[in-house]
């Protein structure tokens, strides 16, 4: 029960809402709604309908950006610094060693 003029305003709203809302079909639920919150009651593959192949890839992370690209076009996206990234030293160090002898 409400305390205040302010609760009992409140209580009214949320009891207006509550029963307008169920006389309202999906599409006009969602409107006026923060987009976060629209996002968050569609599953993710009806989130990508309707956008280019450009705008699906900025949603993914990167390892699922480069899923499914053959090994050559994976290089390519990154610059020579962040291939070397994660590879244990001795193993750069080998591939400097035979780069130098074979040139």
């Amino acid at each position: 029960m409400a305390q205040t003029t302010e609760d009992m305003r409140r209580e009214a709203r949320e009891w207006l809402i509550k029963q307008y809302l169920s006389e309202l079909d999906p599409e006009e639920r969602l409107r006026g709604l923060d987009p976060e919150e629209v996002l968050k009651r569609y599953d993710p593959e009806a989130r990508l309908r309707g956008l280019d192949p450009e705008e699906r890839l900025r949603g993914l992370d990167p390892e699922e950006r480069l899923k499914g690209l053959a090994p050559d076009e994976v290089l390519k996206r990154f610059d020579a610094e962040e291939r070397l990234k994660g590879l244990d030293p001795t193993i750069i160090e080998a591939w400097l060693a035979k780069q130098r002898r074979d040139h």
